[in-house]
């Protein structure tokens, strides 16, 4: 069974003394991690998809009325999506966009040249929050859900019930936003908002969530929640064309589809020990911390000597992903007759 590697596991490892760290120097044992797992994860030899770990099936419930996704921090981008048990094509945020393509989705006229609606799931700009605002203007309302965090604080930028951008004085320096210090039970912005366009927060103990308030009926609605170690929002969104209103009869029935995809994860930075890394392979990440080293020494031989550690780094990670998905079983979809079966007979061009 693969190990789930923690920084605990690292640390306890080689590494700190092949790099010339002290064993129990977390903060530095930690940075060399990250930078290692950073560089490996973004290295061109990664290719599409990634190590082995660097990727997920995840399952998304999505409604009809609001056909978006809006991905966790911990997801980088959807590679490959399926709903109603078919296969749909992922589209970059450049898709809409071509010369002689079918524009942007979804059309807003019922005479636009384009009657046809793809299945297809569409990269949009990246979201501040889950759920956007609704019926602005709204108050922000902010819970804590750990009393340890009282005095902390997060700042809220966007425009107020004027559409003017909120601009606010934090002792000397100038904040595009306004900071809302943390309270029990809750703490609710002065101003009134008409729409978001960040969210940060200091790094905490517990998560925080972000609520919509209305102020004429006091109802909340839950925009976002920011885990203990996420200092700013922001997070990938997609849009789904011609997505049905429901996988079972009968055809006109309303509810949530289910949406289900293979996810490239994000990196998340590792600080305590018992954070998990992302690359599991103990031997990679002690070469590249080597790797790391070297770089950052002026001399022609500790370059050289980064190459070699990076490129065993990659080896390595070549072969713990042939080691747990094989070389020999690739997935491969191939169909030469189109629908036509090979178990069918005189179908097509098979005769």
């Amino acid at each position: 069974m693969p190990a789930r590697l923690r920084l605990y596991d690292l640390r306890n490892s080689r590494m700190p003394q092949l790099v010339g760290v002290c064993q129990s120097n977390v903060p530095a044992i930690s940075n060399y991690t990250n930078t290692a797992q950073r560089r490996l994860l973004y290295a061109l030899e990664a290719g599409n998809d990634g190590w082995n770990g660097t990727f997920a099936e995840v399952a998304f419930s999505v409604n009809r009325d609001n056909p978006y996704i809006t991905t966790p921090r911990g997801i980088a981008r959807i590679m490959y999506a399926t709903w109603c048990d078919h296969w749909v094509p992922v589209q970059n945020i450049f898709y809409e966009y071509l010369k002689f393509g079918n524009g942007r989705l979804p059309k807003r006229f019922a005479n636009s040249c384009s009657c046809i609606d793809l299945r297809q799931m569409i990269g949009r700009n990246n979201a501040v929050t889950f759920t956007d605002l609704s019926s602005p203007p709204q108050y922000i309302r902010v819970r804590i859900t750990d009393a340890t965090d009282v005095g902390k604080r997060a700042m809220i930028g966007g425009t107020d019930n004027n559409d003017a951008v909120i601009y606010t004085q934090d002792g000397l320096n100038k904040a595009v936003g306004v900071y809302v210090p943390f309270d029990t039970p809750f703490v609710t912005t002065t101003y009134q908002f008409n729409s978001i366009s960040g969210i940060q927060k200091d790094v905490t103990n517990g998560d925080v969530q972000f609520y919509q308030v209305d102020p004429t009926s006091g109802d909340e609605v839950l925009l976002l929640t920011m885990e203990p170690s996420e200092t700013t929002a922001s997070y990938r969104r997609y849009y789904l064309s011609a997505l049905p209103r429901s996988c079972c009869p009968p055809p006109n029935s309303t509810g949530s589809v289910s949406v289900v995809a293979i996810c490239k994860l994000e990196l998340i930075p590792v600080t305590y020990d018992t954070d998990y890394l992302l690359i599991n392979e103990i031997e990679a990440l002690t070469e590249e911390c080597q790797s790391v080293r070297y770089s950052e020494m002026d001399t022609p031989s500790a370059k050289q000597l980064s190459m070699v550690h990076h490129k065993n780094a990659i080896s390595l990670l070549n072969g713990e992903l042939s080691h747990y998905m094989g070389q020999e079983q690739p997935a491969i979809g191939f169909k030469p007759f189109g629908s036509a079966s090979l178990s069918k007979q005189r179908i097509g061009s098979l005769l």
